[in-house]
């Protein structure tokens, strides 16, 4: 069964980028919220992969490369989210209020796939192998 991350409830996304140097992508929320992402992830519009993880600088025929950062503030709207969930895995599901979906798949036994930090050390982290911690070291 899902469990709900209300930290995320009606936050906006401002600002997605890749560090290159950690290999991570940092999704930017509103409320002092950042998602650091370790683990494959996509973006689903109309129950389809609207963008992956992997797609960006790619061209794929087009006439200029994936940017995600664009990419991603197209599909997501406004960016307010609708609600966010994580199941047994690991596996995190932030639901935007246009019905885009951003899926992040815990993809490891021992690295962390994901976690979501914000104001005064909160925090919640996908352990490898799925376990779900979360803290509040105020």
């Amino acid at each position: 069964m899902p469990t709900c991350l209300s930290h995320l409830y009606k936050q906006r996304l401002h600002a997605v980028r890749h560090d290159v140097d950690a290999q991570h992508w940092v999704f930017n929320f509103s409320g002092g919220l950042v998602l650091q992402v370790s683990a494959a992830w996509r973006v689903l519009k109309g129950e389809r992969v609207a963008v992956g993880w992997r797609d960006h600088g790619q061209l794929f025929g087009l006439a200029a490369p994936v940017d995600l950062p664009d990419r991603l503030r197209s599909l997501v709207g406004s960016g307010i989210v609708a609600t966010a969930t994580h199941d047994s895995a690991g596996d995190l599901a932030v639901q935007f209020e246009n019905g885009s979906v951003l899926e992040v798949f815990n993809d490891s036994s021992g690295y962390e796939g994901w976690g979501l930090h914000g104001p005064g050390k909160r925090s919640v982290v996908a352990q490898g192998g799925g376990h779900v911690v979360e803290s509040a070291d105020g």
